[in-house]
């Protein structure tokens, strides 16, 4: 054998290797760590190995464009919709639509063209709905990636593709129904929501009946109004921007080039809003004092900018 012949044998291997801890990971998610950040490691070293990071880079980004990437990653974005037990695998599911498009993703089940078009048009109408995973599976078949444990009683993400990598994934994620009916015994899984709509994140699911009910409690509340997003400026006094979207925040601040923090805020008080919703417990003398709740930040999701760009 050659050099160059065991030169392109190694980088085959290596390839492979990676390609199976890509796949891994994306299939059993929390057995790599409680964050995404096995996920993102491994993708970024498959590009690498790939030529392709460039390409990845891309993606990320895009992940951050359609805000599917809080300040925790996509995971947070996901804690705004799902309950924490469901997240970790729902977020895998978002990587495993970037390997997707990147050629990396090994699929167990192959929708032809048509059975994916009909599962898109169904299913906003079918999670009108409860239904189980056993309902699932009834109607939709094997799905092509199943993220997270296969026992009926853990929640799980549950995602549909055709072989062509410029088709989304439709990604049903499943959790407990509130609230359990026998207290302490695990409950099987429900479907919570499904993400299908090639929209902004928050705008991309349907949910079921029990994923409404299960959704965290800031997030509730169906009106478009709930929160506005406000820029201060680094070390000003006063704000100086009040949006109502996280976009419209964001293009104002890339025109102008600031520098300093675009927050989401709730409508009314910051400190009784986070009170009503749970998202903050007074546990001290000094809690709920004017200078306390003068002080009190939002608590919701933050963007650091730097001349108009996130940091």
């Amino acid at each position: 054998m050659s050099a160059s012949d065991e030169i392109e044998r190694r980088a085959a291997d290596a390839r492979r290797h990676h390609l199976r801890q890509v796949n891994d990971v994306l299939r059993r998610p929390g057995m790599y760590g409680r964050d995404e950040m096995a996920e993102r490691l491994l993708l970024e070293a498959m590009a690498a190995v790939d030529g392709c990071l460039e390409r990845w880079r891309a993606e990320h980004q895009r992940l951050r464009d359609h805000d599917a990437f809080a300040a925790t990653g996509v995971v947070g974005a996901y804690s705004r919709v799902l309950p924490e037990a469901s997240c970790r695998d729902a977020t895998a599911s978002m990587y495993a639509e970037v390997a997707h498009r990147l050629g990396w993703l090994k699929l167990d089940r192959t929708l032809s063209p048509a059975e994916f078009q009909r599962l898109g048009a169904d299913v906003g109408g079918w999670v009108g709905q409860d239904r189980t995973l056993a309902e699932l599976i009834d109607t939709f078949g094997r799905p092509s990636v199943w993220i997270g444990p296969t026992s009926a009683e853990h929640p799980k993400t549950l995602a549909y593709t055709t072989a062509d990598p410029h088709a989304p994934l439709i990604c049903f994620h499943l959790g407990q129904a509130p609230p359990h009916t026998t207290p302490g015994q695990d409950q099987p899984v429900v479907v919570l929501a499904v993400r299908h709509r090639q929209a902004r994140f928050p705008d991309a699911f349907s949910f079921t009946p029990a994923g409404i009910g299960r959704k965290p409690a800031r997030q509730r509340p169906a009106t478009p109004d709930t929160t506005v997003w406000i820029f201060h400026g680094d070390q000003e006094r006063f704000a100086s921007g009040v949006f109502t979207t996280m976009a419209a925040g964001l293009d104002w601040a890339a025109e102008h080039r600031v520098t300093g923090i675009l927050a989401e805020y709730a409508i009314g008080g910051a400190y009784d809003v986070a009170v009503e919703a749970g998202r903050f417990r007074p546990s001290k003398a000094h809690h709920g004092t004017p200078g306390h709740v003068a002080g009190f930040g939002p608590g919701l999701e933050h963007i650091h900018l730097i001349d108009g760009r996130r940091d």
